[in-house]
């Protein structure tokens, strides 16, 4: 008698074992793959800027077409690369070398809906003529054939996956109606132009308050404690951590002085060098350059 006893519970014990088995399961697939980030990070004929893909298991979201063409084939690349469907192209603010490129990221891939904010649309309509104007001449073959801009965005957030990104903004970045987006299920803050890691900062739209206003939408990103920070242009092979944030704030504290205390946009140019020695310029110091003619009154601030 005992040992049917024991047969029975062993039994019961083993069939307890096999239903938990498919429960264990179920419970795995129901934990979604956490998201990651991808960056590529251009040459300097589209200023360094980074291409951000933020990939699910099966989905992406596309950040920042960059300037050439050529760059946006190398971005057409990491999305193959990374055997996701592209679903969401997102355009941060209305400078050219963060969408200038995107007709070949949309030919390549037709479905992805291209989207901005509302504000940044409107931008991107007014100023588009003019645009197109400056700067077709030096891209040439590398520049946009039929130059358009993203649809407005319903609301500030994007899904994948079921997972949020948030939109930030509009606020005062390089741009007067810069975003950034925020992926709070990774800690990743996808800055765009709001922030720059070891290349000079484009102030040639802004004046003192501008410049205040920047360094207060820096202190609301900071207020984020984001573990991944990739900003809209950074120096070749760092990383994207949150000394990009740490950089942008230290050069936007220190403008104000070097302004300040330069005679000519030449003497200021001198000044932020020897406070920032590792920062970079491209297209012949033209971020440097002509920030400081502006900040000098050699030149009124730009429109772009």
């Amino acid at each position: 008698m005992a040992k049917g006893v024991r047969r029975c519970r062993v039994a019961m014990l083993a069939m307890g074992a096999l239903l938990a088995l498919p429960a264990t399961a179920q419970d795995r697939q129901a934990v979604p793959v956490p998201l990651k980030v991808e960056v590529l990070r251009t040459s300097a004929g589209s200023l360094f800027s980074n291409v951000t893909l933020i990939e699910g298991e099966h989905d992406a979201v596309l950040v920042d077409p960059p300037f050439t063409m050529a760059d946006a084939h190398r971005a057409v690349a990491m999305v193959l690369e990374s055997g996701r469907h592209l679903s969401t192209i997102f355009v941060t603010h209305d400078h050219p070398d963060h969408f200038f490129s995107m007709e070949v990221i949309q030919d390549a891939f037709p479905d992805a809906k291209i989207v901005a904010h509302p504000v940044v649309v409107a931008d991107i309509w007014r100023s588009l003529p003019f645009k197109v104007k400056r700067w077709s001449p030096m891209l040439g073959n590398n520049g946009p054939r039929h130059p358009s801009a993203p649809a407005p965005l319903a609301s500030d957030t994007i899904l994948i996956e079921g997972r949020e990104i948030k939109v930030l903004g509009p606020m005062q970045g390089d741009h007067a109606h810069a975003t950034a987006l925020w992926v709070p299920s990774i800690g990743a803050l996808i800055a765009g132009d709001l922030v720059f890691n070891q290349m000079h900062l484009w102030l040639g739209e802004h004046d003192a308050a501008d410049v205040a206003a920047w360094r207060a939408s820096l202190d609301r990103l900071a207020a984020l404690d984001p573990g991944i920070v990739v900003a809209g242009h950074a120096r070749p092979a760092l990383a994207n951590d949150a000394s990009a944030l740490a950089f942008s704030r230290a050069y936007l504290a220190a403008w104000p002085g070097l302004v300040a205390a330069s005679k000519d946009s030449a003497d200021l140019r001198a000044r932020v060098h020897k406070a920032f020695p590792d920062a970079v310029d491209v297209l012949d110091d033209f971020i440097l350059g002509n920030s400081a003619k502006v900040a000098k009154g050699e030149e009124p601030k730009w429109e772009e």
